[in-house]
């Protein structure tokens, strides 16, 4: 059997992330069924119950150790890992990742991530010097790999997919359907409303202007207003404090959902508004109209990308702008749809290309195993 590690933001309790991880998971098992991914993470029981797989703590040095010790690849990603708007400990921690594989000789590579932004001079050098020692490189955008190139990472050649949640499949498990059924009124318009906390000067204006925005957009279309936390520790209070702002009928669907229920209910919804990045994907992978608030470039990057109406910036976002914005948008919603359903194979298409990679690099280090 031919071990490889897995390194990402998973762990968490993010659907984004364990959506990117259970995508990369289903496709690692279609396509390389003698392969035992391990996975690096902050919750190694919760990673193990909901996804089936082998788990270790991200942060014990020892245990990552002795798995590279076994391992014939690392996997870097996918997700936004190498970018230090957060802070610098994420990149750091992720390129040290890198630097203990390939300290220990064990092949590396880079799949599906969304680089940047990236300002911090360490931690641009190190990225260039670890990533041009990886074996391949895929990223989710094109924007990730002129990013790449601005920082002289040439070896390997960067090749452009996309993200990896597109090989997941929705659940209608019984527990969504019964928490649906009680809350949500059949026949009425829905729209699916996925927010975050983000800081960051005059921000509490911009979700009073989203707030404006939904209330009249929901007088319009006599639709109701379904919050969404895509990550629920933290996306929940957003959900239940801009529900009391906004004097208009809504639900909050106040249920932990594992990524496949989320991307159900994604795909019940008749449009989709989303800062988190993953109900935009979400969105697009079962056909649903979405428009996105770009808090962060990696929400505009995609949208672009994935032939969605181009969000405003955050910085810009007014009732006064919004308001015929999203009601402009529901009227198209039909040609936005008709749109993305004839692009989302293309993604889906792509985010397979990750996985033929990791075949290809374990074919090349002599490491795919047939038993």
């Amino acid at each position: 059997m031919t071990t490889i590690l897995l390194s990402g933001y998973y762990g968490f309790n993010n659907i984004g992330d364990e959506a990117v991880l259970g995508g990369l998971l289903a496709g690692l098992q279609a396509e390389l069924p003698n392969v035992e991914p391990v996975v690096l993470s902050a919750d190694p029981a919760a990673t193990q119950r909901l996804h089936g797989v082998r788990a270790i703590p991200r942060m014990h040095l020892a245990a990552i150790q002795k798995e590279l010790a076994q391992a014939s690849l690392l996997i870097s990603g996918g997700g936004s890992l190498l970018q230090d708007v957060t802070s610098l400990r994420s990149p750091f921690y992720y390129l040290g990742i890198l630097w203990l594989a390939q300290r220990a000789g064990v092949p590396t590579m880079a799949l599906a991530q969304g680089i940047g932004p990236l300002r911090h001079w360490l931690a641009r050098r190190c990225a260039n010097t670890l990533l041009n020692r990886t074996r391949a490189i895929t990223v989710r955008d094109p924007v990730s790999a002129a990013l790449l190139e601005e920082l002289e990472v040439t070896v390997p050649p960067i090749e452009v997919t996309a993200d990896p949640s597109f090989l997941l499949e929705p659940e209608a498990s019984e527990r969504l359907d019964s928490w649906w059924s009680g809350y949500i009124p059949v026949n009425r318009p829905l729209i699916g409303i996925a927010l975050r906390q983000w800081g960051g000067n005059k921000s509490i204006e911009r979700y009073h202007a989203i707030s404006d925005a939904l209330v009249a957009l929901a007088q319009q279309t006599g639709a109701l207003l379904l919050f969404l936390p895509m990550q629920y520790d933290r996306d929940l209070s957003v959900a239940e404090e801009m529900a009391g702002w906004t004097p208009a009928e809504s639900r909050v669907l106040d249920l932990p959902l594992t990524p496949r229920e989320m991307l159900e209910a994604v795909g019940r919804c008749d449009v989709m508004l989303a800062m988190r990045l993953h109900a935009l994907i979400f969105a697009v992978q079962r056909g649903t109209p979405a428009f996105g608030f770009a808090y962060d470039p990696k929400v505009l990057d995609f949208s672009l990308e994935a032939g969605l109406p181009t969000p405003p910036a955050w910085s810009d976002l007014s009732a006064e702008s919004l308001i015929p914005t999203l009601q402009s948008f529901w009227n198209t919603r039909d040609a936005v749809r008709l749109h993305i359903q004839a692009g989302s194979s293309r993604l889906i298409a792509l985010a397979h290309r990750n996985i033929t990679r990791v075949r290809e690099v374990l074919e090349d280090t002599g490491s795919l195993s047939s038993k």
